[in-house]
């Protein structure tokens, strides 16, 4: 069984073109990159290109003359994959929900943070009220278009509907980072 390298050992690794260097990166990362893209309209499938792409940036200034990684090896690579999802999110013209679902790479347990955001977040919506949680919940989790929610929630019109969802993401990201929301 090999032994886990440190950053720089890997870092050293991939240069060369290990395998074994790109196999514990895969270990030791693509489940976060993972959990970013699927949360943010993404398959599986689209994690794995995003990954592989985000390896592939990693590699190639690796090997530029004069690089040096002024972060981690795990924020560094969390920041070029987000942002290879978001580009093709924005060339799909598919919806992203990022504000809570992004990972706080810097520390050591991400899934612990991210296990308290959730619950942070779940909490927040409960006191949404109703109408607002439905809204959201129909967009961000049941993936429903403005039309779809107008008629199902009563709204006259989407255009409407999409006012409601954009005073309600307002009211939880108040709620969420602890500023007292506005009411209507």
């Amino acid at each position: 069984m090999q032994l886990k390298l440190s950053d720089d050992e890997l870092l050293a690794a991939l240069k060369r073109g290990e395998d074994a260097a790109f196999r514990q990166l895969y270990a030791m990362h693509f489940n976060m990159i993972r959990y970013l893209v699927i949360k943010n309209s993404g398959r599986e499938d689209d994690a794995s290109d995003v990954f592989q792409d985000g390896v592939i940036v990693l590699y190639e200034k690796l090997n530029t003359p004069g690089f040096e990684l002024s972060a981690s090896l795990k924020t560094f690579l969390y920041a070029v994959c987000r942002n290879l999802w978001l580009k093709r999110l924005e060339k799909n013209k598919r919806h992203v929900f990022v504000d809570f679902e992004a990972v706080e790479v810097a520390g050591d347990e991400p899934e612990e943070d991210l296990a308290a955001d959730k619950a942070k977040l779940r909490l927040q919506l409960q006191h949404l009220g109703e109408q607002c949680r439905n809204v959201l919940m129909l967009f961000y989790y049941f993936k429903k278009n403005m039309e779809e929610i107008a008629a199902e929630l009563g709204y006259t019109n989407a255009d409407n509907a999409k006012n409601q969802k954009y005073k309600c993401l307002q009211r939880l990201k108040a709620l969420y980072a602890g500023a007292k929301p506005v009411r209507r």
